[in-house]
């Protein structure tokens, strides 16, 4: 449990960076996406959308994710958004197999391997067991639950008792 505390914020760590840099400075990776984002929108009946802007809702998207999964609310849900987010954008922020020169291309095939086990940590993260807190409400759960049922059990042997005595009485 201790390690999940640590390795939830260090996984999104990467995440919120870069989220927030992308938000910060969208013209990189718009220049990406454009010739291919700008004919599928058209093609959506939504030409008012820039790429810019879908860039931006990515990075936004992504920043509330990893945040979400760095302070452990709902963790596999957060990973999962982030390994959906991450999946899309690796092919297009590393296309080594395009690359002519081979250190190019070898640079590319190593951030896209990166950004592969990335995406790999947070399905791991996102299988991981349940947070302490989400325990403790459950563990919580279960004993108030199980209180429950021992006063009902006393009540239903208090009451058999009680018709004992009144069944010796009315005989």
């Amino acid at each position: 449990m201790v390690l999940r505390h640590l390795a939830r914020p260090l996984l999104a760590s990467w995440f919120v960076y870069s989220g927030i840099t992308t938000y910060l400075a969208p013209e990189a990776r718009t220049a990406k996406v454009a010739p291919d984002l700008e004919p599928a929108l058209a093609d959506l009946g939504v030409p008012d959308v820039s790429a810019g802007d879908v860039v931006k809702a990515h990075a936004i998207a992504t920043t509330a994710a990893a945040a979400s999964l760095a302070l452990s609310r709902t963790p596999r849900t957060s990973a999962l958004v982030l390994a959906l987010l991450s999946a899309g954008t690796i092919t297009v922020d590393h296309p080594f197999w395009k690359e002519t020169d081979p250190e190019k291309r070898r640079e590319g095939l190593e951030n896209f391997l990166k950004g592969a086990a990335l995406v790999g940590g947070v399905l791991i993260a996102a299988t991981a067991g349940h947070s302490p807190r989400h325990n403790a409400r459950a563990k919580a759960k279960k004993s108030k639950k199980h209180a429950k049922d021992s006063k009902s059990h006393k009540v239903s042997k208090a009451q058999k008792a009680a018709s004992a005595e009144l069944k010796k009485y009315f005989r």
